[in-house]
């Protein structure tokens, strides 16, 4: 294979990768800002865009995914030590349905196995 096709194909698996971690926010929220006030009126309030907390939410679901293939694809672990790994990150999906308003697409939302 020749460098200049080496390339082209890096460059296409990348971008296959980046479609399919990245997730839409509803456009409703796009440029938006969270604001949070503490009960302390003595304390500043703390204020940053919601496109910040949308980038975590979305690495916490693809590290979850990525922690869920390398379970189900271990050797050492026994199927119910699997099962149990499993169930809880269903959990933390149940947890993360939470912020399911912030995205665009059904398929980009949590869901609770």
């Amino acid at each position: 294979m020749e460098p200049r096709e080496l390339r082209a194909m890096s460059k296409y698996i990348v971008e296959e990768m980046e479609s399919k971690f990245n997730a839409d926010m509803a456009y409703k929220w796009e440029k938006g800002m969270i604001r949070i006030i503490p009960g302390d009126p003595m304390t500043n309030e703390h204020e940053f865009p919601i496109e910040k907390l949308m980038h975590k939410i979305v690495m916490v679901r693809d590290n979850l995914r990525v922690l869920e293939q390398q379970i189900n694809s271990s050797k050492t672990l026994s199927s119910g030590e699997k099962l149990k790994y499993q169930n809880y990150i269903g959990r933390c999906y149940g947890s993360l349905t939470s912020f399911n308003f912030m995205f665009y697409n059904d398929e980009d939302k949590f869901h609770s196995k």
